[in-house]
């Protein structure tokens, strides 16, 4: 009867094709696997021995065509070995992962094939040898098998592989030849690490590893778990390793677990998210590999052994729940260091933003990935988490005020229901409260630290620029890079420093115009102008009853011009902004009545001509500011203050929230 007919050519062509360096590899890697079985089955306990096996690899050189050279010393092609060559898809070697595929991908991978092998047949030595092409029949030519010459008395194979076709293979070969240590070093590791493998020489151009000793190089600590149980996946074996990093020098990764299938690589699985480690090591040069065996694995490989039939999610699987108890006890130590290089991270963090200290240090670890270094990162995860109890919190006051709302409630239930309400508001609210006034404590001793440099150092207007006194005593943004017109924008501020007041209050004029505004920003003159010797309005609500103005004079200036009386600058301003001529810095009319209060303020050292201009002013209570009430101008006062009194009155208002916070007393800039 007829039968189905094969066709090699379109068997071979729908095979897949390399998409990455280690792809292209695997047809030379099923060539050292074959050897490796066959001198194993040769030698069996003597294998590590008496094996022998020796790649060549030549690099193409002008038209001529790569070229490698497999030689071994195994039991060679003998009768069995040549039928099961000669039949696709064989099971001849099923007991050790063989698929039946290994000729074919060399097919697919190579343009010609040369075959030679001495074999025992009887008493005798025998020479088979043949070419191996892809084509629709005859794919074995020029074949012979004939007495091996007098004095053959060692078995085994020698391969020749020529040329590489242009289906992908041609592309994704390395071509630095280096790269065919590093990939014969992650694929055969397993082999490498038992007590099976053969003396294995690779050669590429000139350049010699040995294996398996040229292992013992990388490895410099192992560890072997022989038998790790799982209900899902059988009886699994284990080997950590802790690696020179010139073991991951060629993957995407430092840290690995290497999932094996019948001793071959099939999946290198990175592992650097979850371990978080950089290299680690006294002399931060180790990597951490760990390879994983079992029968599970060896029956669920595909026919090239290149992938698992399973899906991904399993080795996630794998990984958390077999692999990571047992390498978290195998790196202990550096994953120590790394926890409590998280924790301080952990702690400045919670120093600084109090409103994410919903827990201890190490509670709060357990919401961060292990490993993770970023401070922006680590927020973001605490950040999450407080988000999380916060909504928990919420829903427990909306249950309360709900059963309060339904009515129905003695006396003891009311109490009981608003003080488990207030101890919800007060948990959430207590650490935004923190948080506020470590914010408070960090701008005092920052402007502290500020003034003090630009009175040291008048040169250096490093300590003066605009981007950094803006953050605390300039209310206001200017976008002048975006298209279309020129843009204010309100911006936080920490004007509280000067006065209580001018908390909540929102920047609205400047007596330098908008277009001199513009300009100095877009220009490349001392942006910190903008800031200094100017006056800066506020206020709270559109057309409000109260403006407060705020000059602020360089710390340490003495030096002053006779139009330069900030007085007359300030009452200047005033009676401009009463005209309602002045428009405000988003272009628009001022509106203010002439039972407007205006509470001014200059910020600056009291020196030279200041000092004799204001000393007919009278004295704050404390003595250390002054203060002047114009008669008939406008409605309010002019007061001046004095840079250090400026922060250390801050300081006594604020005082008592930093103590109640436990913040101590010494700046955070502080280098003793």
């Amino acid at each position: 009867m007829p039968s189905l007919k094969s066709d090699l050519v379109r068997r071979v062509d729908r095979l897949p094709k390399p998409i990455r360096t280690g792809d292209a590899l695997i047809p030379l890697f099923e060539a050292i696997s074959n050897s490796i079985h066959s001198v194993q089955t040769r030698f069996k306990s003597q294998v590590a021995k008496r094996g022998h096996i020796e790649i060549t690899v030549s690099k193409a050189k002008g038209r001529r065509p790569l070229t490698i050279l497999v030689v071994d010393n195994g039991i060679g092609l003998d009768k069995a070995n040549f039928e099961a060559f000669s039949t696709t898809d064989t099971d001849h070697k099923i007991e050790i992962g063989g698929k039946g595929v290994g000729r074919l991908l060399w097919l697919d991978c190579f343009q010609s094939i040369h075959v030679e092998s001495v074999y025992q047949a009887g008493a005798k030595m025998r020479r088979r040898s043949f070419d191996f092409s892809l084509r629709r029949e005859e794919q074995i030519t020029n074949y012979e098998d004939k007495l091996a010459e007098v004095g053959a008395i060692e078995s085994g194979m020698r391969l020749i592989f020529n040329g590489l076709r242009d289906n992908g293979y041609a592309e994704k070969f390395p071509s630095r030849l280096g790269f065919v240590f590093r990939h014969v070093t992650s694929h055969f590791l397993p082999t490498f690490i038992g007590k099976k493998s053969p003396t294995i020489v690779v050669n590429c151009e000139g350049d010699i590893r040995t294996y398996p000793g040229e292992i013992d190089t990388y490895i410099h600590r192992r560890t072997d778990v022989p038998k790790l149980t799982s209900d899902d996946f059988g009886e699994l074996r284990l080997v950590l390793m802790e690696c020179d990093k010139i073991a991951s020098a060629d993957l995407q990764g430092k840290h690995f677990v290497h999932f094996i299938a019948h001793d071959r690589t099939v999946k290198s699985q990175a592992i650097d998210g979850k371990l978080g480690l950089r290299f680690f090591g006294d002399d931060g040069d180790r990597v951490f590999h760990a390879c994983i065996f079992g029968r599970y694995l060896d029956r669920n490989v595909n026919q090239e052994r290149t992938a698992f039939t399973f899906e991904d999610s399993v080795i996630d699987r794998i990984v958390n729940e077999v692999c990571m108890p047992q390498i978290s006890q195998f790196l202990a130590e550096p994953l120590s260091r790394q926890r409590s290089e998280q924790g301080d991270i952990v702690q400045k963090i919670v120093d600084s933003y109090p409103s994410v200290a919903f827990g201890p240090v190490p509670e709060l670890q357990t919401y961060v990935p292990l490993g993770e270094l970023k401070d922006d990162a680590i927020f973001g995860h605490l950040s999450q988490q407080r988000y999380r109890r916060d909504e928990r919190q919420a829903e427990k006051i909306r249950s309360v005020l709900s059963r309060l709302k339904a009515g129905k409630i003695d006396g003891a239930r009311f109490q009981a229901a608003i003080a488990e309400a207030s101890k919800a508001i007060e948990e959430t609210e207590q650490r935004s409260l923190a948080e506020y006034v470590v914010r408070r404590k960090v701008v005092l001793d920052f402007l502290e630290l500020l003034i003090r440099k630009v009175r040291s150092d008048t040169s250096d207007s490093s300590y003066q620029r605009e981007d950094v006194l803006h953050s605390f005593i300039c209310p206001m943004q200017i976008n002048g890079t975006a298209e279309g017109p020129l843009e204010v924008v309100p911006a936080s501020h920490d004007l509280w420093v000067v006065d209580e007041r001018l908390t909540f209050a929102q920047y609205f004029s400047s007596d330098v115009s908008f277009d001199e505004m513009s300009k100095a920003y877009q220009s490349d003159e001392r942006p910190d102008l903008l800031i200094f010797d100017r006056v800066h309005g506020l206020r709270e609500s559109e057309g409000a009853s109260k403006v407060l103005l705020v000059e602020f004079k360089r710390p340490g200036r003495s030096q002053y011009a006779d139009a330069e009386n900030p007085q007359f600058q300030v009452q200047r301003y005033v009676k401009k902004l009463l005209s309602q001529s002045e428009r405000d810095v988003r272009g628009r009319p001022v509106r203010l009545s002439a039972n407007t209060v205006f509470y001014c303020f200059i910020v600056a050292d009291c020196l030279g001509r200041l000092d004799e201009w204001t000393d007919a002013w009278a004295r704050t209570a404390d003595g250390r500011g002054r203060i002047f009430h114009p008669q008939g101008a406008f409605k309010g006062s002019i007061e001046l203050i004095e840079w250090d009194a400026l922060i250390k009155d801050a300081r006594d208002r604020n005082q008592a929230f930093f103590e109640r916070a436990g913040i101590p007393g010494t700046s955070i800039f502080s280098t003793s």
